[in-house]
């Protein structure tokens, strides 16, 4: 937990502004200058929650990272009997934006992200509850398209619409590799400055 909470404060450092008039006309070449976004974001498909952070590299083009986690507690909950069994997954979600119309963080973007998370699982009744079973990782991506609206006190709202491919590898004895396709959806409220 350490290391993510280093990985988002260093994307805040980085961020601070010289002043408002820094952000102003085009970024110089090989300049870290520009906005930065952070918030959070509710996604919709996958469920979850995650922390996002998105930095202006150039004008027109930022990258993101986001730091994802979902639960089910499955057969913990009464109403929920019939679900699957418990799990407990995050992830870390590096990823680039194209900003087809508008200043980056405030108009319609297009982007690709790399999708990597760690699930616990819990393995049935035999092992009782709350004794969790290790998967291995999962590796995907996705393809976005969004539009980001930036107020003018830097609130920022960002929603996306895509499609997404994960690979589970192989359990033995449980189940095959399996690759799962399914739409990304996905609502973010945050800061930019």
């Amino acid at each position: 937990m350490d290391g993510v909470m280093g990985v988002m404060t260093a994307l805040v450092m980085m961020a601070a502004p010289a002043g408002e008039e820094a952000l102003e006309g085009p970024l110089p070449s090989g300049s870290w200058g520009g906005r930065t976004y952070v918030g959070v974001a509710v996604p919709l498909a996958p469920g979850g929650i995650a922390l996002e952070g998105e930095r202006e590299l150039d004008d027109g083009f930022s990258v993101t990272l986001r730091l994802r986690a979902a639960f089910d507690l499955g057969k913990w909950l009464r109403v929920l009997e019939d679900a699957d069994p418990a799990y407990l997954r995050w992830g870390v979600e590096p990823g680039a934006r194209l900003y087809l119309r508008g200043p980056v963080m405030d108009g319609l973007w297009v982007g690709a992200r790399f999708e990597l998370e760690q699930a616990w699982v819990e393995p049935g009744s035999a092992a009782g509850p709350g004794s969790w079973a290790r998967q291995e990782w999962d590796v995907g991506g996705a393809v976005l398209s969004g539009y980001s609206f930036r107020l003018d006190e830097g609130f920022t709202v960002q929603a996306a619409l895509g499609m997404g491919a994960l690979y589970r590898a192989a359990l033995p004895g449980v189940r095959p590799w399996t690759v799962i396709v399914a739409p990304r959806a996905q609502l973010s409220l945050g800061w930019s400055f």
